[in-house]
């Protein structure tokens, strides 16, 4: 073989050395970066808090790169900039010191004069000599510093950044730049990951702690409704009931048979029920009284709330919420409270009649002495004997309409006309002392025109005879003016009027305002029950009527009932 032959095999033989060293070369320093991703792979994966992740990462950094100190900054998740970063960790290699910060130990840190916000962060950005303000770890007298920074990013996104530190006359080298990254891309996966599962932690504790308040809430709220004084109904689209309380068990019903059943079946009187059509809710935000009738026949007054109670109804739709409040004792003792009232009317009004019956009698017992001392003539007995029965038909006239006012009110409204009913309650009151003076007017707007209200006869009478008793002793001593009652029935747009009104000497401001107040009265000890205004009020209050007072000092007082107008009965 000659010389240059052999020269080309051992340049050949050489080219093979070098690049075989390269190989071996390349591939141990891939077998070293696996090695080192599994070390730092091992010390993370198993990490499951912020601060955990701290130690075993800053351990592993410092195992692989001289360092005199590491800072972790993890981005302040309140502020709006990357720049704006907390130190949440710190390494002192000197001392083998380790640190987590929490809370309000995590101080601020800039980045800013490093990296500008709207800057990309490097994967790895190294500072071979920076002033050490720039470290977030220098202590008074460190000189140049000079630095790694290791930024955390995931899919683009910053999370943190890691900073090594020592001296500048100890740059940082490639190899110590190659191991920093691979680190860094392991710890970035890492810290996601804790951060993810400190989320969905929060998150589940948020949850539960949710749960929680949401179960005392439901809790409260079913401890309420079942305790509630009133009875509660919750319906469906089609108005049957969803759900009852207690309380409307302890009303003859279970809850079992309540459901289902359609709420508007268990009330008695259809009049009530007129905007309320079969198979559909209640009008909302109405409040109307009814009667109930349960399985046993047994009959409750009660005042129904209807509203929408802003829920799915499931099929049937919304839900609607009924509060109904019983009143049937309350009633009753409305009921006994008119009663006593009238009766304490009643003794003022029997001392009327006794005075009134005192005069027919005394004419009776003339006329009777005259026919018993003997008439021959038949025509002048006959006279005598006509005025003896006109006196008793007086007198009997008078007994009736006290004894027709006496009487226990049975509550049943009927379609009664104005024009007819409240001179018939005047005439029974001028029969009086107290109104022996008192001139009395009426006056009705519309002749021919009836004037139809729906009430009950004897809660009108009641309230007619207190308002006008009340005037007419007011004006019991009155000379001038001369003591006048005037009594005036009219019509208004779908209303009818009553409006009584004297020339008495009316009432103070305080009076006027205290005068519908319960056992308030400006009569002296044992003349009044200071009853009778507030019961007028109630009755009026009762049909959806109104009362209005115009009383001045000196000029008299006027009361304003007024009805709502019923249809007429042919």
């Amino acid at each position: 073989m000659d010389e240059k032959r052999f020269d080309e095999l051992e340049a050949k033989l050489e080219i093979y050395k070098s690049t075989l060293t390269e190989i071996y070369e390349r591939y141990d320093q891939k077998l070293e970066e696996l090695s080192l991703v599994r070390r730092v792979g091992d010390a993370l994966r198993t990490t499951l808090s912020v601060e955990a992740l701290a130690a075993a990462l800053m351990a592993a950094v410092a195992h692989e790169v001289m360092v005199d100190h590491l800072a972790l900054l993890l981005k302040d998740q309140e502020a709006p900039t990357r720049g704006d970063l907390r130190l949440r960790a710190a390494y002192w290699a000197d001392r083998e010191e380790f640190r987590f910060f929490e809370g309000e130990e995590a101080a601020p840190f800039s980045l800013a004069a490093l990296v500008p916000d709207e800057g990309e962060f490097p994967r790895l950005l190294i500072v071979p000599t920076a002033p050490a303000s720039l470290d977030p770890l220098a202590r008074d007298g460190d000189g140049p510093r000079s630095l790694a920074l290791a930024p955390f990013l995931v899919r683009r996104r910053f999370l943190g950044v890691m900073i090594l530190s020592r001296p500048a006359d100890q740059p940082f080298s490639p190899e110590n730049e190659r191991m920093l990254s691979i680190m860094a891309d392991q710890a970035s996966a890492a810290l996601n990951n804790v951060q993810l599962f400190d989320d969905l932690s929060s998150a589940n504790a948020k949850l539960i702690e949710s749960e929680r308040r949401a179960r005392e809430s439901s809790s409260y709220l079913e401890r309420l409704l079942e305790t509630a004084n009133d009875a509660i109904f919750t319906l469906d689209g089609w108005g049957r009931v969803t759900y009852s309380n207690r309380k409307a068990g302890q009303w003859g019903w279970t809850k079992e048979w309540l459901l289902g059943q359609e709420f508007r079946a268990l009330l008695e009187e259809e009049s009530a029920l007129a905007e309320w059509a079969p198979g559909e809710p209640p009008p909302a935000d109405r409040v109307f009284e009814a009667t109930l009738l349960n399985s046993a026949g047994e009959r409750r007054v009660v005042l129904i709330s209807s509203s929408s109670a802003g829920v799915s109804g499931g099929e049937g739709g919304a839900s609607w919420m009924l509060m109904v409040s019983d009143l049937t004792e309350r009633r009753q003792l409305e009921r006994q409270l008119l009663h006593s009232e009238k009766l304490a009317s009643i003794g003022v009004l029997a001392a009327g009649v006794a005075h009134e019956v005192g005069n027919p009698l005394s004419t009776i017992s003339g006329y009777a002495q005259i026919l018993g001392a003997g008439v021959e003539d038949g025509a002048e007995r006959q006279e005598y004997i006509g005025a003896i029965l006109t006196q008793t038909g007086r007198i009997q006239k008078i007994l009736k309409e006290l004894l027709d006012y006496s009487r226990p009110s049975q509550g049943l409204a009927e379609t009664l006309d104005l024009a007819a009913h409240v001179p018939r309650i005047m005439s029974m009151l001028e029969a009086q002392r107290v109104f022996s003076r008192v001139r009395t007017l009426f006056t009705l707007d519309e002749a021919h025109a009836p004037h139809l209200v729906t009430m009950d006869r004897d809660h009108l009478a009641q309230a007619v005879i207190i308002i006008a008793m009340n005037a007419a002793q007011a004006m019991e001593s009155q000379i001038e003016p001369a003591p006048t009652l005037s009594v005036a029935v009219g019509k208004e747009p779908g209303r009818v009027t009553l409006r009584l009104s004297d020339n008495g000497p009316g009432m103070s401001p305080e009076v006027k305002r205290r005068v519908y107040d319960p056992f308030f009265t400006t009569k002296g000890p044992g003349q009044g029950t200071g009853l009778g205004l507030a019961i007028c009020q109630r009755i009026v209050d009762s049909y959806r009527g109104t009362i209005e007072l115009s009383a001045y000092e000196g000029e008299g007082a006027s009361f304003v009932l007024s009805f709502p107008e019923a249809r007429s009965v042919e």
